[in-house]
């Protein structure tokens, strides 16, 4: 295993050096379509070729990651070598790197921070950081639960996870990272639940990355020599063939699942647009329905039973022994440690308070004794977040046996976070924040921690108690 590991690292690393060299040396921009055009089907003789020797879940990454490299070349041959060579350098890292969308044009220059764009991707984080969240949990109960829900149930709940995870959680975290850095990159997924037809889930919702793509690479030529209709059929084609290597080849078998998904598709958007006008002649709702029977219902083609049982499955078995091969005693001594050094982290949030939200300004309106009475209530609690931390850390052993003194102790210190995550949810409202990104990702870090804070105690006391 430890082999293969490394000649998938060495083939990634091969594919991505060979991405950016050939978009910045070769010359000519005949040359260039010509070598562009080849990449693509050179990777595709190499996967079948040497990927055989690899494992599922190592053909996966190579199918995915290798060929992403590959096409996001094929697109910056398009371009004259003196246009990608006036590319930041640090833009066509990350271009080749973290960004998985396919257009390279947000990337050419850092243009500085765009005030709608990052107040855009503000406003979505809190739902996509909620999303990775669930997605998390859903991970690892999963894994936990796997030898008792079955083979189709982890792989469904697994499948749920990874697209909570990356599609609609990192994607999100993602756009504002790179926003608030000044590259204006564009959505990843565009809030696909709104979809109200299936031309708009997959043309302005669902994976924009793979839309870009479609249009970047294959939709003009088609539509220029077949027109817009079986344009629109033969990128849904290419769609199913992609996700044939990415689903089918690394399982090794269900191949024409996908194909077969995305044909119907292709066949469902193009009776929308011509017969059935389901955008312009439903009901909002019933167009919803409509989408979503048709997304879902033949996921099965999609997700096959081999890809399944060949990749989700066993990741979610090795998952589960991991987590399991430890003691419930081995995970709350690591829990109690990282507990006692969370409250001193939330301490580094609380001494930036004062400033942050403009006490010293604020605080003048007050009478003298109310505003000393701010600042011993700021005090004390800054004092008892000390005490949690010190109490955790050097009492740990005995917190973790659980006498009556320690489950007290954990009781009140896990109902003190308890409280101040319901205020936090109830009492607190959305307005009242200060707004920019940095309060946005600071309070949903701040609100995770005390969401682990409380649970670890409350989970300590809970135990203790049984």
């Amino acid at each position: 295993m430890a082999t293969q590991s490394f000649s998938l690292l060495g083939i990634l690393a091969l594919c991505w050096l060979t991405a950016i060299i050939l978009t910045l040396v070769v010359p000519g921009d005949r040359v260039r379509r010509v070598v562009g055009g080849l990449i693509p089907a050179a990777g595709l003789v190499a996967m079948l070729v040497f990927g055989q020797t690899l494992g599922p879940g190592l053909r996966l990454l190579v199918s995915s990651l290798g060929l992403l490299y590959l096409l996001k070349a094929t697109i910056l041959l398009q371009r004259s070598q003196a246009t990608v060579r006036a590319f930041s350098p640090w833009g066509l890292a990350l271009y080749f790197s973290v960004w998985p969308g396919m257009d390279p044009a947000p990337f050419q220059q850092r243009a500085g921070v765009d005030p709608a764009l990052l107040k855009a991707a503000e406003g979505r984080f809190p739902g996509g950081y909620v999303s990775m969240v669930v997605g998390v949990v859903l991970a690892v109960l999963s894994a936990v639960f796997q030898p008792n829900l079955g083979t189709m149930a982890v792989g469904w709940l697994g499948i749920a996870a990874v697209l909570l995870v990356i599609h609609f959680g990192v994607s999100e975290i993602l756009t504002l990272a790179l926003r608030g850095f000044g590259w204006p990159v564009g959505m990843l997924f565009d809030q696909p639940w709104r979809s109200r037809s299936l031309r708009d889930f997959w043309s302005r919702r669902w994976n924009l990355a793979f839309v870009e793509m479609d249009r970047l690479l294959f939709f003009t030529p088609l539509r220029r020599r077949f027109g817009v209709l079986s344009a629109t059929f033969g990128v849904f084609l290419i769609s199913g063939l992609l996700h044939e290597l990415a689903l089918s080849y690394p399982a090794g078998s269900g191949w024409g699942g996908p194909l077969v998904y995305f044909a119907l598709h292709g066949a469902l958007v193009l009776a929308e647009a011509r017969l059935l006008r389901v955008e312009k002649r439903w009901p909002l709702g019933i167009g919803r329905l409509w989408t979503w029977f048709w997304v879902l219902g033949p996921l099965p083609l999609l997700f096959h039973a081999p890809f399944r049982e060949s990749l989700i499955v066993p990741f979610y078995a090795t998952l589960h022994t991991l987590i399991c091969s430890h003691t419930l005693t081995w995970w709350f001594h690591l829990a109690l440690w990282l507990a006692g050094a969370g409250h001193f982290c939330v301490l580094i949030a609380s001494f930036q308070v004062p400033t942050r939200l403009g006490w010293h300004d604020d605080l003048v309106k007050l009478s003298p004794f109310n505003r000393k009475v701010m600042w011993t209530y700021g005090a004390t609690i800054v004092l008892t977040i000390v005490a949690f931390g010190t109490v955790t850390l050097v009492l740990h052993d005995e917190l973790l046996r659980g006498g009556s003194a320690a489950r007290a102790i954990s009781l009140f210190i896990g109902v003190f976070w308890l409280f101040r995550i319901l205020v936090d949810a109830f009492y607190f409202r959305h307005e009242d924040w200060p707004k920019g990104p940095l309060f946005t990702v600071g309070h949903a870090l701040l609100t995770s921690l005390f969401v682990a804070l409380s649970g670890t105690y409350l989970g300590l006391f809970f135990w203790r108690q049984l």
